[in-house]
């Protein structure tokens, strides 16, 4: 694969080729491959063209990954009803999902970033890496829709998850712990549950949360994770199986 397309005349760096490569996808339109790979915070130099940043090209590629996801969890596992298939889908298209599947295709050397993003370590970032690959899959749909619909999207989404799903839906789906952990508080103190960010820490680009989860001011367990959203899960967790376990000792401590 040469590094200037045949139609546009267009160049495309080595990590963009490379990229192309690992993708098993070539474009034809170098330009919006570059446009998912462009953070916001990049400024092109004066004699550059401006392609425009990746913000609302990653929001189409939410919907695409949603929709090849979706079917492809229908075909493989007829056994699992709608609540399954929704929980399989969020646990693939989660943040820290989607950033595993950026780390693979090693999408952080092929970002354009802007100095402040690159000196904060920005190619490393769960969330914006999360983001990317969204963008580089609706790039990928834009770039091939009109002569191939949705094949070619679909073959490397799939060639992506397949390998990583297990035989055994059932025990690969996340739990929702925070909505278990409010369904038992409202059924034996009729309270909501509140949480809190007691902590955070580290860099920007590898900052880690404790969150705890009270009950009528009474910390009942705490979690720590790479996100608030991550801790609170975990959080959840620890106060659920608490709950569980020793109900009327939790229900003593919170109304003593």
């Amino acid at each position: 694969m040469s590094g200037a397309n045949e139609e546009t005349g267009e160049t495309m760096k080595k990590e963009w080729i490379d990229l192309c490569q690992r993708l098993d996808y070539q474009f034809q339109q170098p330009t919006i491959l570059r446009q998912a790979l462009t953070h916001k915070s990049f400024l092109p130099a004066e004699t550059e063209e401006n392609y425009g940043n990746n913000e609302r090209i990653e929001f189409l590629g939410d919907a695409v990954l949603d929709l090849v996801i979706s079917e492809m969890l229908m075909e493989k596992f007829p056994e699992l009803d709608e609540g399954g298939l929704s929980k399989f889908r969020a646990s693939l298209v989660s943040e820290t999902g989607l950033s595993k599947q950026a780390r693979s295709l090693d999408l952080g050397t092929c970002l354009l970033l802007g100095r402040g993003e690159e000196i904060t370590g920005g190619r490393q970032k769960t969330s914006l890496l999360a983001d990317t690959f969204e963008a580089v899959m609706a790039a990928i749909y834009l770039d091939s829709r009109e002569k191939y619909g949705i094949t070619k999207i679909t073959r490397v989404i799939q060639t992506l998850f397949l390998p990583h799903l297990p035989k055994d839906a059932e025990g690969y789906i996340t739990r929702d712990y925070k909505s278990e952990l409010q369904e038992q508080v409202q059924k034996l103190f009729g309270i909501p549950s509140t949480y809190e960010l007691l902590e955070e820490t580290g860099p920007d680009h590898e900052k880690e949360f404790t969150m705890a989860v009270f009950v009528k001011e009474k910390e009942c367990g705490r979690g720590r994770g790479a996100s608030k959203k991550i801790a609170s899960q975990l959080a959840a967790e620890n106060a659920l199986k608490r709950i569980l376990e020793e109900p009327s000792l939790l229900q003593h401590e919170i109304f003593s």
